[in-house]
C-alpha cells in the first residue's frame, strides 16, 4: 500500500495496512536538531510520512517588519505578531477596533501566488505519491486575529452583527484559498483554528453553533464538492460541540487530547463509523 493508499483508506474510514504518520506542525528547530540542513520535505520523506501538509497558515501572508527591537511584525491582515522564536508569530492586536474600521477594511488577495509557494514544493515533489494538504483556517481564527480574541468572545454579546461580517470575511477568502489549492492539485485540508480550553469550548456550545459552526460547514462542504478531504484539528475539550463539528462531514478528528478529558474510546464508539480519528 502507497503512504497515498494508507491515507486515503484511513479517511474513508477503512482500514489501511498500518497507521497512517502525521503531524501538524513540525518546528524547524526539531528538524535542525535532527538532521541539520533538512527541509520539511527532506525531513518526511526521511521518517516515511502518509500526509505531507503546509505549514501554519499565517505563514502564507507577508509580513512587515515594525519594531526591530522587539521583533514586532504586521502581517497583509494588518495584524501585529511578534516573534518569540516559536513557529507561528504570535498575534498582539488586530486592526478592527470598531463598525468604522471594519467598513474601511480590505482583506489580503487570496489568489496571490505567494500563498501557494509552500503547496507547489510540496505537490511538485510528492503529488500521487503521498497525500498532500493545504493547512487553512476555517471560521473562529481570522476573526480573532482581526479584533483580539477577548474583544471577539465580549462581541458575541455586545456587537453580534461585526462578528458575522469577521467571521463572513474569513469564510469567504477560505472558500477562494480551498479552490486555488485544490485547483493547484491539494488532496486534502486541515482547519486549524482551535475551539477549545482545559475545560471545554472558548464559548458557550450555543454561541459556537450560531457564529461560528456555519462557517465551518461552509469550508467543509466547498473541499467535500471538490472531491477533497478534510481533516478538523482543534485543541482543548471539545466534548459538548463535538457532535456538531462531526456533522459538518470533516473526514478526520484531531488531536483530541486525552490531558483534558477527550476520551478516544467514547469518541471511537460515539463518532468511529463516521470520522477517522487521528
Amino acid at each position: 500500500m502507497t503512504n497515498f493508499e494508507r491515507a486515503w483508506r484511513a479517511l474513508r474510514c477503512e482500514i489501511p495496512d498500518k497507521v497512517p504518520i502525521f503531524e501538524l506542525i513540525i518546528d524547524q528547530r526539531v528538524i535542525d536538531k535532527a538532521h541539520p540542513g533538512y527541509s520539511y520535505e527532506d525531513f518526511v520523506e526521511e521518517y516515511d510520512f502518509d500526509i505531507v501538509l503546509t505549514g501554519t497558515p499565517s505563514s502564507n501572508y507577508r509580513t512587515e517588519l515594525i519594531d526591530k527591537e522587539k521583533l514586532i511584525y504586521r502581517d497583509e491582515w494588518g495584524v501585529m505578531r511578534r516573534d518569540s522564536g516559536q513557529s507561528v508569530l504570535f498575534p498582539l492586536e488586530g486592526p478592527i477596533k470598531s463598525d468604522k474600521d471594519l467598513e474601511n477594511y480590505s482583506p489580503p488577495v487570496p489568489y496571490d501566488p505567494f500563498r501557494f509557494l509552500q503547496l507547489e514544493r510540496l505537490i511538485n515533489r510528492f503529488k500521487g505519491k503521498r497525500m498532500v494538504g493545504m493547512h487553512v483556517h476555517d471560521a473562529f481564527s481570522y476573526p480573532s486575529y482581526l479584533c483580539g480574541m477577548d474583544n471577539l468572545l465580549i462581541d458575541l454579546i455586545e456587537k453580534p452583527a461585526l462578528v458575522h461580517e469577521l467571521v463572513r470575511i474569513g469564510v469567504e477568502h477560505t472558500k477562494s484559498l480551498i479552490k486555488k489549492a485544490k485547483a493547484l492539485g491539494a488532496d486534502l485540508f486541515v482547519f486549524g483554528d482551535d475551539y477549545g480550553g482545559e475545560n471545554g469550548p472558548l464559548m458557550s456550545p450555543n454561541h459556537f453553533e450560531r457564529f461560528f459552526l456555519p462557517g465551518i460547514i461552509e469550508v467543509v462542504q466547498t473541499v467535500k464538492s471538490l472531491g477533497a478531504y478534510t481533516i478538523k484539528h482543534t485543541d482543548g475539550n471539545i466534548s459538548s460541540i463535538l457532535k456538531m463539528i462531526v456533522e459538518t462531514g470533516i473526514d478526520g478528528i484531531h488531536p483530541l487530547d486525552p490531558g483534558v478529558g477527550m476520551d478516544i474510546g467514547v469518541v471511537k464508539k460515539k463518532f468511529g463509523d463516521r470520522v477517522c480519528i487521528i
